[in-house]
């Protein structure tokens, strides 16, 4: 031992009890061989702490405490920088709390077997109507942000769950699906509404053309739950849906658009039809562009790889959805979204593309609840006249009827069973997203011009998309959870994709809770 050290060494030795003490980070105390009160104390709360962590319950429980935590670190921040808009008063409030209520009401509605996303609809609507969530101003342009937001990753992880072989061998049922059923859904619910609620024939398909489309944020993750045990993959029918989705989505929009120009004669009907099919190509094209240059964005060796390709797919897409938006053609950016991301992952191997997927399903985890919690705050209880939501439910029925009849046979000519066109047929009608985006467009359009006429026509057509929200967003989402197991064949993972689905199937079990 080098001799100057040794007085240190001998004056350290001397300290009284010291060859008895043991050192903890922070704390020192007694060695737990000397049988001291706090050796026990921190050997009793060492066996609490182990038995807690590795119990199975404890990995969601710190999910949420880790998400309640970053909700509480948003809403300081906020505060700091708003300050009384962030508070109790103010507007940026309510929205923070309508997303942490959801979050929890969709958790507690997990628990009892539902989807969550009913409970997440059910606490918009409840806190809307009780006056609680009111936006008005700048903060009801932030909500349908958010909404878009929540939309582009929804929609990203719809592209990075098709299955490329399977889109392959069902193109033309997806076209059938995307086509035939709309058609059916939009003219019975003109049919119905003309003679029921007396609606003008050109308004009655106006109100057909909103009531047409499919919602994503309903459908894809309940179909993702199902795909990542195995339900329905040998065939591809979640690919089916999803695809068939995005296209009835652009369908639907652009005859809205054109109703809405046949109804107030605004700007050309020729382009106005045009935008449809350019619609389409556009976001088709920019889809495909967007998706393979990620396919060399960042390189492969970059460490952060994973990272930057979540910032670079979530980025596009978003400015997919605002651009498309900004330019006038809405249906180009959904379908812009499904396709880079389906575009980008086929360059990438499967554990990149799970690590991606696995991002996206984290920041969904965060957004569900600001997304269905939102969309149930543009139901206003109040607004419904009685009379006119009985008529409304009996032209939505009919027409509901219509298209499960119809989509079952729009499944036909391939090779599923007759369950498996029935859970199709169930998959394909739930409401939500569009419906909340574009059936005020026709109200508030009707007030500026200032035709009372137009104004009770619009509001009838507000009437019918709301109920079409509140009956098929909980109905179908509970359906597709349900009939799934018992319609669908449960086949083996692939064991080139056991990683990738194992994490999905983790996160989907948490994430729906």
């Amino acid at each position: 031992m080098n001799a100057d050290l040794q007085p240190i060494l001998s004056r350290r030795d001397a300290i009284p009890g010291y060859q008895t003490m043991v050192h903890y980070p922070g704390v020192v105390l007694s060695n737990p061989s000397s049988g001291g009160i706090c050796s026990k104390l921190q050997e009793r709360w060492r066996n609490v702490c182990q038995r807690v962590t590795r119990h199975s319950i404890w990995q969601p429980v710190a999910r949420n405490l880790s998400l309640a935590a970053l909700a509480m670190l948003l809403w300081g921040n906020a505060f700091t920088v708003a300050r009384d808009e962030a508070g109790p008063g103010g507007q940026l409030f309510p929205i923070g709390a309508l997303g942490v209520a959801a979050y929890l009401i969709g958790g507690v509605v997990q628990l009892a077997g539902l989807p969550s996303l009913l409970g997440m609809l059910l606490t918009g609507v409840a806190l809307r109507n009780v006056g609680f969530v009111v936006l008005h101003g700048q903060y009801l342009v932030l909500a349908a942000c958010l909404r878009k937001v929540a939309l582009a990753i929804i929609l990203i992880r719809a592209g990075l769950g098709l299955d490329p072989a399977a889109l392959k061998r069902l193109s033309g049922m997806v076209l059938r699906l995307a086509i035939v059923p709309s058609l059916m859904e939009a003219s019975c619910i003109a049919v119905m509404t003309h003679f029921l609620l007396d609606l003008p024939w050109d308004w009655g398909f106006l109100l057909g053309a909103v009531m047409a489309a499919v919602s994503p944020a309903v459908v894809v993750p309940c179909l993702f739950s199902l795909q990542a045990r195995g339900y329905g993959r040998s065939k591809g029918i979640p690919t089916l849906v999803i695809a068939a989705a995005s296209f009835d989505d652009i369908i639907s929009i652009s005859a809205f658009g054109i109703m809405l120009s046949v109804i107030y004669s605004t700007g050309s009907m020729t382009m106005t039809i045009l935008k449809g099919p350019l619609g389409l190509l556009g976001g088709l094209l920019l889809g495909v562009l967007w998706g393979l240059l990620l396919h060399h964005l960042p390189a492969k060796s970059d460490r952060y790889v994973v990272v930057l390709r979540t910032l670079l797919l979530g980025f596009g897409g978003m400015l997919l959805l605002f651009g498309s938006e900004m330019i006038g053609y809405d249906g180009a950016g959904p379908l812009g979204c499904i396709v880079a991301s389906f575009a980008a992952a086929r360059g990438w191997r499967d554990q990149e593309k799970s690590s991606v997927a696995e991002n996206f399903a984290v920041l969904w985890s965060i957004f569900q609840p600001i997304l269905f919690g939102l969309i149930g705050t543009e139901i206003d209880l109040y607004f419904l006249d009685l009379q006119v939501v009985g008529l409304a439910l009996a032209c939505l029925v009919v027409a509901l009827v219509g298209r499960l009849i119809v989509s079952v046979a729009a499944a036909a000519g391939g090779n599923l069973t007759l369950k498996e066109k029935v859970f199709v047929a169930w998959a394909w009608f739930p409401k939500a997203t569009v419906q909340a985006a574009i059936a005020p467009v026709a109200l508030d359009i009707a007030r500026q011009v200032g035709s009372h006429e137009d104004e009770v026509y619009a509001s009838k057509v507000l009437i019918v998309a709301v109920l079409a929200i509140l009956v098929t967003a909980p109905l179908g989402a509970i359906l597709i959870t349900l009939l799934g197991p018992r319609l669908l064949e449960r086949e083996p993972i692939p064991e080139g994709n056991s990683i990738m689905v194992e994490n999905l199937d983790r996160l989907n079990d948490s994430i729906e809770s």
